[in-house]
């Protein structure tokens, strides 16, 4: 097998640090050069300080197109002058500015990740349909390899055709199941501590959930929120970062915990795992708290739905629906024995469906098909 030469192009360094780590550190071990490029931030220098090689470039977490034709320059300028072998590009604004860019630089070979792919139910029709076949276009004439986390994805990116079978690849999502593990705990049914962690953006769904918790309050004033998460500087939403300051300085029952490094102390602290959002890909925050022994509670997108089995592991409710999210919290208040029930089930499912080494197992055996090729 030839060594090979790497890229991982995405927005920003988190998607490297926290979504990639496994796989980078997988693909240096079987003896690849792997190098990273992405936005400036605030994790770049000390992933460099652990020896990560990461080239810095402008990226626009949104479709503007100076700004985006300069990623497109400077990326194919760095393609070009590095001679990689194989690029790997992530999250959809980068993903497609990457893709254009390697082909103009002739990469020889161009793997997408699509977590989940920009175009979704919620979307108005002629929306939907110009990012269907800007996607489309894109997995046709500048992707040679689509790797899809979500089933439904896959589905569809079969169906229609946007990629012979053997290009396409389900890959699935998964967690370190040794890392996340149930403890045994006592739940007080009128304290429950309830958790979110997530972006501060609309459309995770904070604000729907302070609202849902606003409700929950009036009747179970004992119950406790718990927000983790960070607002990035580079995020297109900064107003909901600050709408939820706001309600915070009011609300002593919600508690914001910041970023937070060590996850799964902080799952093992809490009852109940709520995702409200309007769109996901597969959200890995969802397994995690499942391994953890938690139930959840999201809404019924894709993604989250294939996740979350209704009524066996948690709840699926309707998108920007506070009053359903304040009733599905209200039901492990009332029937504290599901806590334990569903929790347990979703552990079951994640050891079934979403295990870490099996993901990266399929990345691993793709690259040493390609690897495979370019040794002739």
């Amino acid at each position: 097998m030839a060594p090979l030469k790497i890229l991982q192009f995405c927005a920003v360094d988190a998607t490297a640090d926290v979504l990639l780590r496994p796989l980078i550190e997988s693909l240096k071990t079987e003896g690849h050069q792997v190098d990273i490029a992405c936005a400036y931030g605030d994790r770049t220098d000390q992933l460099r300080e652990e020896g990560w090689v990461i080239h810095t470039l402008p990226i626009d977490r949104k479709f503007h197109p100076k700004r985006n034709l300069q990623t497109i320059q400077e990326l194919v300028t760095l393609l070009r002058r590095e001679k990689y072998d194989a690029i790997h590009v992530h999250t959809p604004v980068a993903a497609a500015l990457g893709r254009v860019a390697a082909r103009i630089a002739r990469t020889p070979h161009i793997l997408y990740t699509a977590h989940g792919f920009y175009f979704h139910e919620r979307m108005s029709r002629v929306a939907y349909e110009l990012v269907f076949w800007l996607e489309k276009s894109l997995a046709a004439l500048a992707t040679d390899w689509l790797l899809l986390q979500s089933e439904e994805d896959y589905s569809l990116a079969k169906t229609r055709q946007f990629k012979r079978d053997d290009r396409l690849l389900h890959l699935g999502n998964g967690i370190d199941l040794n890392r996340f593990k149930p403890i045994a705990k006592t739940h007080n049914p009128e304290q429950l501590k309830f958790l979110f962690v997530g972006r501060l953006v609309r459309e995770k769904g904070i604000l729907d959930l302070l609202q849902a918790f606003t409700q929950l309050s009036k009747t179970h004033p004992g119950a406790t929120l718990t927000i983790a998460g960070e607002l990035m500087v580079n995020e297109r939403d900064q107003e909901t970062g600050k709408l939820v300051e706001a309600y915070l300085a009011d609300n002593p029952n919600v508690h914001y915990a910041g970023f937070v490094k060590d996850t799964p102390t902080l799952f093992s602290d809490h009852d109940v795992f709520l995702l409200p959002s309007y769109r996901e890909g597969l959200p890995r925050s969802i397994l995690e708290a499942m391994a953890s022994g938690l139930p959840v509670i999201a809404t019924n997108i894709r993604g989250c739905r294939e996740e979350v089995i209704d009524h066996e592991t948690g709840y699926l409710v309707p998108v920007a629906s506070p009053d359903a999210l304040a009733e599905a919290m209200e039901s492990f208040i009332l029937h504290p024995e599901r806590l334990e029930t569903y929790g347990r089930r979703g552990r079951e499912v994640v050891e079934e469906r979403f295990d870490e080494s099996i993901v990266l197992t399929r990345q691993l055996d793709l690259f040493a098909q390609i690897s495979a090729r370019e040794a002739g």
